[in-house]
C-alpha cells in the first residue's frame, strides 16, 4: 500500500511501501514526484524574488549592513567613557 504525503503547496507525493517494483515504474514515479517538487521550488523562488526586490527589503538590508558599524561606535564610546571615569 502506498503512503501519500502532501507538500506545502498541496502537491501529493506517493511513497510505495510494497515489495519490489519494476525499475521503469519506480523511475516514472520519481520523475513525477520530482517535477512536482520543481513546481514547488519555482513558486518558492518567485516568493523569495518578490520579497528581495521589494523596496522595504532595501531599507532593511541597509539597516542590517549598518548595524555592525553602529555597534562598533557604541563599544568605542563605552571604552572612552570607562577610560574617562578611571582617570
Amino acid at each position: 500500500m502506498a503512503k501519500v504525503y502532501s507538500t506545502d503547496l498541496g502537491q501529493m507525493i506517493r511513497l510505495s511501501c510494497m515489495g519490489p517494483q519494476d525499475p521503469k515504474d519506480v523511475a516514472r514515479d520519481m520523475a513525477r514526484d520530482l517535477s512536482g517538487l520543481e513546481v514547488e521550488l519555482a513558486a518558492l523562488k518567485g516568493d523569495a524574488t518578490h520579497w528581495l526586490t521589494d523596496p522595504e527589503y532595501a531599507t532593511l538590508l541597509h539597516r542590517l549592513e549598518a548595524a555592525p558599524q553602529r555597534q562598533r561606535r557604541r563599544w568605542r564610546r563605552r571604552v572612552r567613557i570607562d577610560e574617562e571615569r578611571a582617570r
